[in-house]
């Protein structure tokens, strides 16, 4: 059973009926989001006393979070690593239940967007009780998770679509400011977000080309290697919150072994092809990639990084690509990271309009989607 829009409990999301969605308009404040968390770098400077002092002492970083927010840390871990290249051993991220249950010591740093997901809270107080340093991204300073953590970094916009996409991309911003901090790329406020704009500018027309392609896909598989996967599962949860329609994520390869018995006509797969690290080594089956997917009937969409020549090895004739612009301002692996980002947002949320679903809620309007997320609320069962 639908609920009315105003029947609808308290803290929920505005429901539309139709475009323009708050997804999108969430989306189109990436920009000027992105300007002040790399203004106002004062939280970003004690996290990274706390990371510098974990890493002296050889102690592990788990990086911690549910959904977009676990996507968030897999995504932070990457960004450090380019920074302590020497110390990537140590930065292991890590689901949040994972983390809760076998807590380490070190630091903990969690992400959690309104700082009210049961076991990221778990993961922090489990980790403080071993003695661990914790610290939290969010956009919730006074929520349960923000009263758990010893450090807070605060991003200053709440989402306002459960669909998130400033809760995934504002982790990424704090990440490149800590990064930075800690010797990596330069991450300055004006350049990542003309950077964003000129991503959303390019990129909003063939984000919608390429969802008209997936339209009718009963099920859609992301894929991505190396610093992709992050992209890939992203990618993939974005679908199935906002679409409805199952997404799957694989590693390149692995979708080759086994998988692709599952695709047919019926189908779609998505390539996140962005990171440059190892990226012109992976071209070459990515490209198999693709062509395989469209000979099994598959509709094929590409996320392409600046490097990404304009014919693929192996050519898949009817894949739809999605270009991330060039930013000489930016290194190429920070390009990669944000512009996939905004890639995969601007294609979930074009999605949600060729199927005509309403992306805000995550289906919450229905009777049964409240009832089920119900049942996991409250006390967590540790």
């Amino acid at each position: 059973m639908t609920a009315a829009a105003d029947s609808l409990p308290a803290g929920f999301p505005e429901w539309r009926q139709g475009p323009p969605w708050v997804m999108a308009e969430m989306i189109a404040a990436q920009p000027g989001v992105a300007r002040r968390i790399l203004q106002d770098r004062s939280g970003q400077a004690r996290l990274a006393d706390l990371v510098r002092a974990a890493v002296a002492a050889g102690e592990r970083i788990a990086l911690v979070g549910c959904g977009t927010s676990e996507h968030a840390a897999m995504a932070i871990a990457l960004e450090l690593g380019w920074a302590l290249p020497g110390a990537s051993r140590l930065l292991v991220p890590r689901q949040a239940l994972e983390a809760a249950l076998d807590p380490w010591k070190g630091l903990c740093l969690a992400v959690s967007h309104e700082g009210e997901t049961a076991a990221a809270v778990a993961a922090l107080r489990s980790a403080a009780e071993l003695g661990a340093a914790t610290a939290l991204i969010t956009a919730g300073p006074t929520s349960t998770a923000g009263r758990a953590a010893g450090h807070l970094c605060v991003t200053p916009l709440v989402d306002r679509s459960w669909c998130h996409t400033v809760g995934y991309l504002s982790p990424l911003l704090v990440g490149a400011g800590l990064a930075s901090q800690l010797g990596g790329p330069r991450a300055e406020a004006n350049t990542v977000g003309d950077f964003l704009e000129r991503c959303l500018e390019r990129m909003g027309a063939q984000a919608e080309a390429a969802a008209v392609q997936l339209s009718s896909s009963r099920d859609v598989t992301c894929v991505g290697g190396g610093g992709d996967y992050v992209g890939a599962r992203e990618l993939a949860l974005k679908l199935a919150e906002g679409s409805r329609v199952a997404g799957l994520s694989h590693q390149l390869e692995t979708v080759l072994h086994g998988h692709l018995a599952a695709l047919d006509g019926r189908s779609a797969l998505v390539l996140v092809l962005a990171d440059p690290k190892d990226g012109p080594r992976r071209l070459g089956r990515a490209g198999q990639v693709l062509a395989a997917a469209e000979r099994v009937g598959a509709a094929t969409a590409v996320i392409s990084g600046p490097w990404v020549p304009s014919s693929l090895p192996t050519p898949a004739v009817r894949t739809v690509r999605i270009d991330i612009p060039a930013s000489p301002g930016l290194g190429e692996p920070l390009v990669a990271l944000l512009g996939s980002a905004v890639a995969l947002q601007l294609l979930a949320v074009s999605s949600a309009t060729a199927r005509g679903t309403c992306p805000d809620l995550i289906r919450r309007e229905e009777a049964a989607y409240r009832e089920a997320a119900a049942l996991t609320e409250g006390e967590f069962p540790l």
